[in-house]
């Protein structure tokens, strides 16, 4: 009896347990260059931190349920590697689905299909002060989320789509797909490259942040010889709702451009990015971003770091408004661990 009864548990196998910690300290100075208060040459910050870059924790796994049908799901939260205590624990990528070969369906939360389309292009993916989300949109975590992924046609093709229900009939956002993002991503031989858009998609609950969601294009390149891997992006975004509710304009229009190159153990980076925020009337922004940096892979699992960056934005408006620009210039050593 105790057979029978253990034999549908076996079938179903164990999940797995995974997660990574990512430590650094940063050496983090901010200085204000711009021509109003704070006085230019003003240091706004000036301090040594030490940091958790996304070490997160998790479990997934996968379940035959047979006919070629199977039930995947995950279960991820971000763990705050630098406190003992609050706060801890908060929610990452979550859901459940259902696999086969036509793809997955799954729901719950998680990136969206234009953050994902990214790749391997930012070079400094994860990091506190220097993942590309510090000076471009689109880096959601959508929530709320009907998600699909085909499976890979002709061994290089992928699509994904996610549909984000309003859930506020308040709002007149009581539809399936209130919110949208999707990607088309070829990979083969080294070469990577992707289409995505977003259509009024934000980070978060669709009816926590109605309003500030965008629309986005993004364009990504990665082609890797050897050792040397070369990467590139360019995105343009403007607001969704432009002028409803007092939301304003901000076209966003971006260029990344990255490089690593791989010597043993030691894998050298770089990365230079520009981006331009429009908010009409001659007022924007103009941020660039420049960083480089060395990882030492002691194993495929462990690795210690170090960087430096720049993150400049000049802030500029007609007479006699005047910008008010910062300078964050950040050097960061660390060490990361998966398990």
């Amino acid at each position: 009896v105790t057979a029978a009864l253990a034999a549908p548990l076996a079938a179903q196998a164990a999940p797995t347990v995974y997660g990574q910690l990512n430590l650094s300290i940063d050496m983090v100075d901010q200085e204000s260059s711009g021509d109003v208060s704070p006085a230019p040459g003003v240091q706004t910050v000036d301090e040594w931190q030490v940091n958790s870059n996304s070490s997160r924790i998790g479990v997934k796994g996968e379940e035959a349920l047979g006919n070629g049908y199977s039930a995947v799901y995950k279960a991820e939260w971000a763990v705050a590697g630098d406190v003992a205590g609050a706060p801890d624990l908060t929610g990452r990528d979550r859901y459940v689905g259902l696999k086969a070969n036509w793809g997955t369906l799954k729901l719950g939360a998680f990136d969206s299909a234009l953050k994902t389309a990214q790749g391997n292009v930012d070079q400094f993916n994860d990091m506190n002060f220097t993942d590309m989300e510090n000076y471009f949109s689109g880096e959601n975590r959508m929530h709320n989320v009907i998600g699909y992924e085909s499976p890979k046609i002709a061994d290089a093709l992928t699509i994904k789509v996610n549909l984000q229900p309003g859930e506020s009939t308040a709002t007149g956002d009581d539809g399936l797909a209130d919110g949208m993002s999707a990607s088309v991503a070829y990979e083969t031989a080294g070469l990577y490259l992707a289409l995505a858009m977003d259509k009024d998609a934000n980070n978060g609950a669709y009816n926590s942040a109605a309003g500030v969601g965008r629309d986005a294009i993004r364009l990504v390149a990665t082609y890797t010889m050897d050792a040397l891997q070369l990467g590139a992006m360019l995105q343009t975004s403007e607001s969704a709702n432009e002028g409803v509710g007092g939301f304003a304009k901000a076209d966003e229009k971006g260029v990344l451009l990255s490089a690593a190159y791989t010597m043993g153990k030691n894998v050298l980076k770089g990365q230079v990015a520009m981006n331009n925020v429009d908010y009409g009337g001659g007022f924007e922004d103009d941020l660039t971003f420049i960083g480089v940096g060395v990882d030492h892979n002691f194993t495929a699992m462990t690795k210690a770091f170090a960087q430096v960056s720049v993150l400049s934005v000049d802030v500029g408006g007609p007479a006699p408004f005047v910008g008010t620009d910062t300078d964050d210039t950040i050097l960061t050593v660390g060490m990361q661990t998966k398990f």
